[in-house]
């Protein structure tokens, strides 16, 4: 068996301890700790940096899958999905795009601010910090391992350690403060015993919720031509992807090669341009009237998996060094991030939402500090018939959103721009563009209160 093979294997019986350890533990369901985080803590106690029982050559393959899985993951964010027109999406979810907007262009403000004026004075972090709580905040996991390559090519490897423990940390936060205000808002609803009893049925459903394998294999048994056509629309999606990178890279250099030595394009990670190719993928589909080819729910079991391995293969191979070296800035940027996000839900929410502006504050929250699953399962514990129609409305909003945010195009070109153009750019152009969401926001809140 080669070290490649065996690293999955061992991987793998990793995430299956991990989940029956999440099925027979009360505090991480009730919590919604993912098994992949689980599985992640437990490889690194396992590791050479601790009990020494798995060896390096394994955890050295652990480390290299992430900046691969993570171009499967966006690759399938949308292949499947129906696009609707922008005057559609934005009738649905103008207020939730201008609110994710500002809590996302914010985390900037506020990452600059800290990493200008006492993070590179006090503790000599680098200037590449600024862009670390919206990397991890709002990408979450995925994206902060994904953008490994780029730290690297930067020439700051620690950069990835960081962000991958600020996204463990704002992913627990957004949990359990999420839930500690849903039981707030039950506690102060007129039908308090009723919600109260509602919670809590609903937290045994979402405890059972997730991908089944064994389903998942009985399809690939009956129907498995429906698999192997998901699997070729994220294949190509990665391919279009690829090909617009290589062309982006070759276009810069063609046009600044006698003019400049700076450059972007290189530097990029692949996985928002993989994102691009889905995109196109299904606009191509949708056009040719094939769209239904691709199976949403078969390409979100996909996508849950490979996110399951990226999590657990990056937590397990974090440098426990860097973080004892890093801790102070760590605390920092947490409390900094958490503090921003709550502020936005607590004060700004009511005002941009004025209805049902606790279910769509706390979607919003959810994703900011976690990830999208984070968001939409705090919305079924606080909603869960929906009657806010917040769920449709938080979908329509990721259209718009994820492109640029929370992984897109914005987040992996942030750090570049800090690296070529310095932070006092990234902080003037992400003031500007949070004032201007947010006046956006409060306008269309108080013209949704007049309608």
């Amino acid at each position: 068996m080669t070290p490649v093979q065996e690293s999955l294997v061992v991987l793998a019986i990793i995430l299956v301890i991990a989940r029956f350890i999440k099925r027979g533990s009360g505090i991480l369901q009730k919590f919604f700790i993912p098994s992949s985080l689980v599985a992640g803590v437990i490889g690194l106690i396992l590791g050479p940096q601790v009990l020494e029982t798995i060896p390096l050559q394994i955890t050295t393959e652990w480390a290299k899958l992430p900046k691969y899985l993570i171009n499967i993951v966006f690759a399938g964010l949308f292949l499947g999905r129906v696009i609707p027109d922008r005057q559609k999406i934005w009738r649905m979810a103008g207020p939730m795009i201008a609110f994710g907007n500002v809590l996302a262009w914010g985390q900037y403000v506020i990452g600059a601010l800290l990493t200008m004026f006492l993070l590179v004075p006090v503790f000599n972090a680098s200037p590449l910090t600024g862009a670390l709580i919206e990397v991890s905040f709002e990408g979450g996991h995925g994206t902060a391992a994904g953008l490994s390559p780029t730290f690297e090519q930067l020439g700051w490897q620690e950069g990835t350690d960081i962000a991958l423990t600020l996204a463990t940390i704002s992913l627990i936060s957004a949990i359990l403060i999420g839930v500690f205000f849903v039981n707030w808002h039950n506690r102060h609803a007129s039908n308090h015993k009723a919600r109260q009893a509602e919670l809590a049925r609903r937290e045994k459903q979402m405890i059972r919720s997730g991908y089944n394998l064994l389903r998942l294999g009985e399809k690939l048994s009956t129907n498995p031509k429906a698999i192997i056509i998901n699997l070729v629309a994220f294949a190509l999606s990665i391919g279009i992807g690829w090909l617009l990178w290589q062309g982006l890279i070759i276009g810069e250099e063609f046009i600044l090669g006698g003019l400049t030595d700076i450059r972007f394009f290189k530097y990029l990670p692949m996985f928002p341009l993989a994102m691009i190719g889905g995109i196109i993928l299904q606009m191509l589909l949708r056009k040719a009237g094939k769209q239904t080819l691709i199976q949403r729910r078969t390409a979100e079991i996909i996508n849950a998996i490979a996110l399951d391995i990226l999590i657990a293969s990056a937590v397990a191979t974090i440098s426990l060094s860097v973080l004892s070296d890093k801790l102070p800035i760590i605390i920092i940027l947490s409390v900094a991030g958490i503090a921003w996000i709550v502020f936005g839900f607590v004060v700004l929410a009511p005002a941009m939402f004025r209805s049902h502006w606790f279910e769509k504050g706390l979607t919003n929250m959810g994703q900011s500090m976690g990830m999208t699953a984070t968001g939409l399962l705090l919305q079924r514990l606080a909603d869960p018939s929906n009657k806010s129609k917040a769920r449709e409305s938080f979908a329509y909003k990721q259209l718009v959103f994820e492109p640029f945010m929370g992984g897109g195009i914005v987040t992996a070109s942030a750090v570049i721009v800090i690296h070529e153009f310095g932070l006092t750019t990234v902080l003037v152009g992400s003031s500007i563009i949070t004032v201007f969401w947010l006046l956006l926001g409060l306008h269309l809140g108080i013209k949704h209160q007049r309608s």
